[in-house]
């Protein structure tokens, strides 16, 4: 399966440094502190105290959309790797 995994949050790199560490991350983290990437995607809150929520999604070569997973919830790469599986076979 030939998949990137990146991770997208306004934190800046130290940060996003430290979180990988936290939970053993295997992919890499892209910071987006102006919430430009993380808003196209309908992945941001309101409000002053704006954060990203933790959504998932699987975008194709061509830039379509093909997954996605808006729990919010933190899904281990393990898990994530095995949903994103059964979608492209």
């Amino acid at each position: 399966m030939n998949i990137d995994i990146v991770g997208i949050s306004r934190d800046l790199a130290p940060a996003q440094g430290v979180f990988a560490e936290q939970v053993n991350a295997q992919n890499q983290f892209i910071s987006d502190p102006s919430m430009r990437v993380i808003n196209m995607y309908g992945a941001g809150r309101e409000g002053a105290n704006a954060l990203s929520q933790r959504f998932y999604f699987l975008i194709d070569p061509d830039g379509t959309l093909v997954w996605k997973n808006v729990t919010n919830q933190l899904i281990p790469v393990e898990a994530l790797i095995g949903q994103l599986a059964e979608v492209v076979g």
